[in-house]
């Protein structure tokens, strides 16, 4: 599979060496706005074309499926024209700025016949795989809580994360997984509640949210871009409960503790080895789901991705004062 990737920032940086790292596929173009930076990231990592125009990347016979590592705000003018070139698509999360929007690129990738994956890669890693296992197999009993956090102190030097023109803020660039983490356990929300702070030009700056869900289950969960929250998340069941280790987006490690007090819990740690910068798990579900010609992957389906981008848009008006 010939991947051409969209976007030369750190971002596209971090995966291109999962890509290539990934059995059966090939990182065979890059596109950028400029000519100069595409042919810079294409000589550091040894990428063969690069293009100073992503339509032409994407009108190309040399491409077969695109990986998209640009800001926020660029992701669905992007990834609808990649899908409309037929190309398939693995696009860095949040998929779209509003959940209509990525309602409607599913809809065009089904059209098409073509795979549209947001890149949510915590949902592929070992330890979340592992971890929808144990819930399965009844060991924590009925899921009834997650609670899970994101944050650091970002410098003003990251501009994307304080530019509201590329979808900055801490909600859809870090909260973005512990919601995911909390509807993929939880099923779907009914109820939302959240508190924080932000800025005049709507930049969110930290929040504490509180999620219901349609089966009585509830998430408390954190995120900031000001202060230190440490990447982790816990399940709690009928029965005990999971522990997720650092990092909340690729878990190395989890505690499994089950029993009722007074006795002390039996507890169990499991350790995960992590693929290079922990995308290959991720790019290996992409070929599976192309291979099987699914136009979606069951393990971070359409659903999943307009389920979590409405709880942020509630959770963005509510933060702005608008709901």
């Amino acid at each position: 599979m010939r991947w051409g990737i969209v976007g030369t920032g750190g971002i596209a940086r971090r995966t291109v060496g999962d890509l290539r790292a990934t059995a059966g596929c090939e990182v065979a173009a890059v596109a950028s706005r400029a000519q100069a930076n595409a042919d810079a990231f294409a000589a550091e990592h040894a990428i063969p074309r690069a293009f100073g125009d992503r339509d032409a990347m994407l009108q190309s016979g040399e491409v077969d499926a695109v990986y998209i590592g640009t800001p926020h705000t660029s992701h669905v003018e992007i990834a609808r024209e990649a899908i409309l070139a037929g190309k398939h698509v693995v696009c860095e999360k949040p998929l779209a700025m509003t959940s209509g929007e990525a309602a409607e690129l599913g809809e065009l990738a089904r059209g098409h016949g073509v795979l549209l994956l947001e890149g949510m890669w915590m949902s592929f890693s070992p330890a979340m795989r592992r971890t929808l296992q144990i819930i399965d197999a009844g060991e924590i009993g009925a899921p009834r809580l997650v609670q899970a956090g994101l944050g650091f102190a970002v410098p003003q030097e990251a501009r994307r994360y304080w530019d509201p023109e590329l979808g900055g803020g801490a909600l859809f660039d870090m909260g973005v997984y512990s919601i995911t983490l909390a509807c993929l356990v939880l099923g779907k929300v009914v109820g939302i509640e959240a508190v924080g702070h932000v800025q005049d030009d709507g930049v969110d700056l930290e929040s504490a949210i509180t999620l219901r869900f349609e089966d009585g289950g509830a998430a408390q969960l954190m995120t900031s871009i000001v202060s230190f929250i440490p990447p982790r998340g816990w399940i709690g069941g009928t029965k005990g409960s999971i522990d997720l280790g650092e990092r909340l987006f690729s878990p190395a490690s989890l505690r499994v503790a089950v029993g009722r007090p007074p006795a002390p819990p039996e507890i169990r740690d499991e350790a995960f080895e992590q693929e290079g910068a922990g995308y290959v798990p991720m790019f290996r579900g992409a070929l599976e789901a192309i291979g099987n010609g699914w136009t979606e992957h069951p393990l971070h389906p359409h659903a999943r991705t307009v389920e979590v981008l409405r709880t942020m848009e509630s959770a963005q008006a509510l933060l702005r004062g608008a709901g």
